[in-house]
């Protein structure tokens, strides 16, 4: 799993095939041979068709993240969208639940994940809204286990058994949070693979600087 975040602000009704998309990885993601892909790595894709609706009223948008850069190289990959954030449920993700307190660190305060989850501060516990632990709150971020969420659309991921970097996204996010008119219309999971598609309602549109990804890989060489 790979959480990252829009580098750009994406203009719906601009927006070309062709034109390159770039988000950053905002935890470190740690590799099942022992290594990691660091903090801030860039994640590169591009729009691969923007097509009017048939009555010119939205957009479908097909996006394409395909290239990590680790260790000073790109790597190819295929990645499907398992959620998509607004840059203000991403913030709110950040903000501590009981307010700011210039006295503690922000990773110690409790947070509530995109999703539902509780992150309970450095080194504690991620707790499902049933009350479950997941996971663990690690600098910068969690390692939980990813969950399914039926109710949204998303199965447990397969090949996916260790606990993964989610960064503000609960373990069972799914779809798409805090953004009206957005819709996840084809994940990527299945053909076209590596490719997911949006449908916003109106072409006047943004993705804004901040939104948060939570990508899957789901091939690579």
């Amino acid at each position: 799993m790979l959480p990252a975040q829009l580098d750009r602000t994406l203009s719906v009704d601009t927006a070309r095939a062709g034109d390159a998309v770039e988000a950053r990885i905002m935890q470190e993601v740690p590799l099942p041979n022992r290594g990691k892909i660091a903090f801030r790595s860039v994640v590169k894709g591009s729009i691969v068709t923007a097509a009017r609706d048939e009555d010119e009223t939205g957009v479908l948008l097909t996006v394409r993240f395909d290239q990590v850069t680790h260790r000073g190289q790109s790597l190819s990959m295929a990645t499907s969208l398992r959620a998509i954030a607004s840059n203000m449920a991403v913030h709110n993700a950040q903000t501590p639940l009981s307010g700011y307190d210039e006295a503690n660190p922000l990773g110690w305060a409790n947070t509530l994940q995109i999703g539902g989850d509780v992150r309970f501060g450095d080194g504690d516990s991620v707790r499902s809204r049933w009350k479950e632990t997941v996971g663990k709150a690690v600098p910068g971020g969690v390692l939980v286990q990813v969950k399914a969420n039926p109710e949204r659309g998303c199965d447990t991921p397969v090949g996916v058994d260790s606990a993964q970097a989610l960064w503000l996204f609960s373990a069972d996010a799914c779809g798409v949070y805090e953004l009206k008119g957005v819709q996840i219309t084809h994940n990527g999971q299945s053909s076209p693979i590596g490719e997911f598609t949006l449908h916003f309602q109106k072409a006047r549109m943004k993705l804004r600087v901040g939104t948060g990804f939570l990508l899957q890989v789901v091939s690579h060489p």
